[in-house]
């Protein structure tokens, strides 16, 4: 008796420690989460450093005022699953309600893997083919072939992947006072759509260019072939199994949910006076949603990918949409690294609103970043370096550049103005060894030597590059910060 006694409390001490150990686990990851939080929030990174020296951590809060962005929201994955979210700031300057887990964002090109997923489904049920004429299956609108696309036919891998040969025209959306277009006369270039007839530029299959005109294409094929509506369907196939409570394809947004929604910002900070602009181009970019739904979504593809879930896509389809198919492109995301430091990534970007995704299938980590500004893929970036140097990233590291000197005579020849419009110039000074840039109506910025026409300035990161003409008179100034670029034609 004494024997099977102990034998029982041996078993229950046991069951005591096994509870033990799984509470000191729930509390182990709810601490390492905080951990990496303040990490985070304490070590953004600026995009380059000068040689010798340790790049600088820099505060989440002041980096957000540093470029006058309102409101911002983080969602993290970890092990295929949302780990933790935060929102910081407001998600309108002037009402100052602040950003929480449920702020909706517009969300740009977030719209595509959407879109891309929708697609892909169709063709698991046999609806839809991969690489047959798109044209065989539409009905009002087909695809116009022109002498420029050389006859070939459009497919919907072409669509997916951004190679259907459509110009890379980026929709501006429209005012509140204006009048919205249906998906035909978008397609058609009817009014009151502000844009041509699509058509294709080049021959099919030919050039990887991003494209909403060609998701665009891609909604309307998907909406004649289920004989449903984007949002509809969406909503049906995707949001609802995957737990997306605050997404949703509009041009215009609810009044229901209209205390949820975040306002976009301008680069200076103001308030845009219409909050945001609306954008009929839903397959391209008129989704709107929370960091948190976008990181399940992100969370629910990658374990579908891996076999272990399928709430809304098959494994197959999962790993096609992380595949590269094209390029550098899969279906909805671009897709670098190799091995086990493969990454997926997408930014998304309207009027006032900036956002970006990446994830790392391997590590079953990623994290999503909405901002309600036009600067705030710029402070994406630094967040980024520093979740990558919290999660042991491999990528999104900052660059390390030498400091250069230039003959003094070299720097004279740059001084100058440079006008952008009338309204806006900018204003080049020489300094020791590097540049000043004034621009109308801001601080100036110093320049650093990349090359003898090339310079840099640290905060923010910006490049830029000094032209000639044939008689080597310096020109033009062109000004290039993330993927935009500025052209200033010397006056003086």
């Amino acid at each position: 008796m004494r024997g099977k006694k102990k034998g029982v409390c041996s078993y229950f001490w046991m069951g005591v420690i096994i509870l033990g150990l799984i509470y000191s686990g729930c509390e182990t990851q709810s601490s390492l989460a905080k951990k990496r939080i303040k990490d985070i929030e304490n070590g953004l990174l600026r995009a380059v450093y000068f040689k010798g020296q340790k790049p600088e951590k820099l505060r989440l809060e002041e980096r957000m005022v540093f470029y006058r962005v309102p409101g911002l929201c983080l969602a993290a994955i970890d092990n295929d699953s949302l780990s933790w979210v935060k929102g910081y700031g407001y998600r309108d300057s002037k009402e100052n309600g602040p950003v929480t887990s449920e702020t909706i964002f517009q969300a740009g090109a977030f719209s595509q893997p959407i879109v891309a997923a929708l697609a892909l489904i169709l063709v698991e049920e046999g609806k839809l083919s991969l690489d047959r004429d798109v044209n065989e299956y539409l009905k009002s609108w087909k695809v116009l072939r022109t002498e420029l696309s050389g006859g070939r036919p459009i497919t919907l891998r072409d669509l997916l992947v951004h190679r259907a040969g459509f110009s890379s025209w980026v929709f501006p959306g429209y005012s509140k006072e204006e009048a919205l277009p249906t998906l035909l006369q978008i397609l058609r270039g009817e009014k009151p759509a502000i844009n041509t007839p699509i058509i294709p530029l080049d021959k099919p299959g030919t050039i990887i260019r991003t494209s909403e005109s060609g998701y665009l294409v891609l909604q309307h094929l998907i909406e004649e072939t289920s004989g449903r509506s984007l949002a509809e369907l969406a909503k049906e196939r995707i949001f609802t199994p995957v737990g997306m409570k605050n997404s949703f394809f509009a041009a215009e947004v609810p009044s229901e949910i209209m205390a949820k929604v975040a306002s976009g910002h301008q680069r200076n900070g103001s308030h845009y006076p219409e909050k945001w602009r609306r954008y009929p181009e839903l397959g391209a970019k008129g989704l709107w949603t929370t960091a948190s739904d976008m990181a399940l979504f992100i969370a629910e593809l990658m374990a579908s990918a891996r076999g272990t879930s399928g709430k809304f896509i098959s494994p197959v389809a999962a790993r096609a949409m992380l595949t590269i198919q094209a390029g550098s492109r899969g279906f909805g995301f671009i897709i670098e690294g190799s091995g086990d430091d493969v990454y997926f990534h997408l930014e998304g970007r309207t009027a006032g609103f900036a956002c970006a995704l990446v994830a790392f299938p391997a590590k079953k980590q990623g994290l999503v970043a909405m901002t309600n500004s036009d600067n705030g893929q710029i402070l994406i970036e630094e967040i980024f370096r520093a979740a990558a140097a919290v999660y042991n990233w491999p990528h999104f590291k900052p660059i390390e550049r030498p400091l250069y000197r230039l003959e003094p005579s070299v720097y004279q020849q740059y001084v100058g103005r440079y006008e952008i419009s009338p309204d806006y110039i900018l204003e080049v000074k020489s300094e020791d060894y590097y540049l000043i840039i004034q621009p109308t109506g801001q601080a100036p910025t110093k320049f650093y030597v990349e090359s003898e026409t090339v310079f840099f300035s640290v905060d923010p990161f910006i490049r830029i590059q000094f032209r000639r003409d044939e008689r080597g008179n310096v020109t033009h100034l062109v000004l290039w910060q993330q993927d935009f670029e500025q052209i200033a034609r010397k006056i003086s």
